[in-house]
């Protein structure tokens, strides 16, 4: 039996860092496994990884089109600026759920060759905005790392006190949503606001008058960063299937300015089954706008490896969509899967928007209902 968790991975806020290191998933080349994996996966929105916050943040933040606009970079720049985010994307994102002692080494690397490009591109000029807007990402989490809090020459009473606040937001956060909650929704947004300058207030009261004049410097005027967009990475292309059902071979370049779904499966699982009428569901809504979905089977057991008894399971089950037989593990390996099921949504860029570990609708979960609406959403991006 495969592992029955449910788990939103999303990236929320600028909190690419939330796709950091943190989670049980690694990068051996070892074949699929179903018993060494744990159902305690934390939901992005949730995970805080600080110490690989700087790489992940990095990379989310320079690809983005609205930050691109706002270092005032032209086409020549863009386009080495993408050429050098190909060169680290798919290190990155293999990395996305590792324990945070087993990839710091290799994310320090990735970040290094990142930063190394990104000054053969931007200029000082661009290079200093940016790193303003990595500042403002990573707000008072930043403040308290030693390199920050040795140029503001933070006492280390106020480096404790930071950190027990930067503790007590997310309970304090939790706790409000249950007040605002309550509100009419015209009013929920100001009571938000509100909650966030008292938040704001807490954490600058800790310095002085000087070192909050001085981190107003570093940080550079304000940047909106709720025009980022959330992105993962660029989904890896499909490789080495040993064969398709239902359509002749795709590659997630065709798949450009269409949204599409890769949910890995097998059919000896159960918690695969499961979803199955849900990405059925999603296929009769949403192909004829522009929706297509792969069931990549990866299988484990030797019946699963059979093409033959895929075929008849497909059949049987009238799956309309394509399916690709993953037999030698090859795209498991290069999304650095590690669970059955798990699903994909990628927008029409060819970028990974959103994906979830397990049952969609797992004991209350509510997987289905949020990924419907976010291929809508996607459908509708332009």
């Amino acid at each position: 039996m495969r592992i029955p968790t449910a788990k939103l991975i999303t990236i929320s806020g600028v909190v690419v860092i939330g796709i950091a290191c943190g989670g049980v998933l690694t990068t051996s080349a070892a074949p699929p496994k179903t018993a060494a994996k744990t159902a305690s996966k934390q939901s992005a929105d949730n995970a805080q990884p600080e110490i690989p916050a700087v790489p992940f943040l990095t990379l989310g933040l320079i690809r983005d089109p609205a930050v691109q606009v706002e270092l005032g970079l032209d086409a020549k720049q863009i386009n080495g600026v993408q050429a050098a985010i190909a060169q680290v994307d798919e290190s990155f994102w293999r990395l996305r759920d590792v324990p945070v002692k087993d990839c710091s080494t290799e994310l320090e690397t990735l970040l290094t060759n990142l930063r190394r490009s990104l000054k053969l591109e931007l200029n000082s000029s661009q290079l200093d905005r940016f790193d303003q807007i990595m500042l403002q990402s990573r707000n008072w989490k930043a403040v308290v790392t030693p390199e920050m809090a040795e140029r503001l020459k933070l006492s280390s009473d106020q480096v404790s006190r930071i950190r027990t606040l930067l503790a007590d937001v997310p309970r304090l956060r939790e706790e409000n949503e249950k007040t605002i909650a309550g509100l009419s929704a015209s009013n929920q947004e100001s009571a938000r606001n509100r909650q966030l300058k008292a938040e704001s207030k807490k954490f600058a009261d800790v310095l002085t008058a000087q070192q909050q004049t001085q981190l107003s410097q570093l940080l550079g005027k304000p940047f909106d960063l709720d025009r980022v967009t959330k992105v993962g990475c660029v989904a890896p292309e499909l490789r080495d299937v040993s064969a398709w059902i239902n359509s002749s071979p795709l590659t997630l370049q065709q798949l450009r300015g269409k949204v599409v779904v890769v949910h890995f499966w097998a059919f000896g699982c159960i918690n695969c089954i499961r979803n199955l009428p849900h990405y059925d569901s999603w296929n009769e809504k949403f192909a004829k706008s522009g929706l297509t979905i792969v069931g990549m089977h990866t299988p484990e057991t030797e019946s699963e490896r059979s093409l033959e008894n895929l075929k008849r399971q497909v059949n049987e089950r009238k799956i309309e969509y394509p399916v690709a037989f993953d037999a030698s593990a090859q795209n498991w390996k290069a999304w650095a899967n590690d669970m059955w099921p798990s699903v994909y949504l990628i927008d029409k860029q060819g970028r990974v928007r959103n994906w979830w570990y397990g049952e969609l609708n797992w004991k209350g979960a509510t997987g289905e209902e949020f990924f419907r609406k976010r291929i809508e959403e996607l459908l509708n991006e332009k």
